[in-house]
């Protein structure tokens, strides 16, 4: 081992992460079927999701899932243990979901995702967490195509907690990196085996959901 590699180890955080999978949103785009419940390769999202950020991180995951409703759409497609969480009463959309599911998270850091990403890649997930573990800002956030992708990233749990409990007015996603000086990292840099890119990618709509089916062979 040089004195390079010495050091990088040295600099690197011990990082356990707790995946919360965000499952609650309207998606009002999407149509009237659940995103969550839309299939790709013959398996709604939300199972797949779990599956990969439960490999990933070795760790059971949360499901942010809004409310009683949603949870009794989305639990018949996950055979799985999971723990579901509620929005706050303070919030909605992502960060409500994300304030939600913290008091269950029992490890200094989480990994928050959207439960509409068919190329999530376990190995990419567990990259960016390594990643994470070695630089000190309070989150790190993946950028792809000029774009922050603050559903896709890891973030310390106490920084996350602090904001939360401020009850912020300004609910936006991007409001909250800013606010915990989060560090980035370009999905276009990362190393040749590592998918950041395609990991990043979600589908908003219908149309966008067929030609990631056609993209992956489905």
């Amino acid at each position: 081992m040089n004195d390079d590699s010495r050091q990088d180890d040295c600099n690197r955080r011990a990082v356990s992460a707790t995946p919360i999978v965000l499952a609650g949103g309207e998606s009002e785009r999407f149509g009237p079927e659940p995103k969550a419940l839309a299939t790709v390769q013959h398996r709604p999202l939300i199972t797949r999701i779990v599956d990969v950020v439960r490999t990933a991180t070795d760790r059971t995951p949360i499901v942010a899932v809004g409310n009683p409703e949603k949870q009794s759409v989305v639990d018949p497609a996950l055979s799985a243990t999971v723990r579901y969480r509620y929005d706050v009463e303070w919030g909605h959309g992502p960060l409500a979901g994300i304030a939600g599911a913290l008091d269950a998270v029992e490890t200094d850091t989480v990994f928050v995702c959207g439960c509409d990403m068919p190329r999530l890649d376990p190995n990419a997930v567990k990259w960016l967490i390594a990643e994470y573990a070695s630089q000190s800002a309070a989150a790190l956030v993946p950028t792809s195509g000029g774009r922050n992708h603050p559903l896709h990233a890891v973030y310390d749990h106490q920084a996350l907690e602090r904001y939360c409990r401020q009850q912020p007015t300004d609910l936006r996603l991007q409001r909250l990196v800013s606010e915990l000086d989060a560090s980035r990292v370009r999905a276009q840099n990362t190393p040749k085996d590592i998918p950041l890119d395609h990991s990043v990618s979600n589908t908003n709509t219908q149309d966008e959901l067929s030609a990631m089916r056609t993209q992956i062979g489905d």
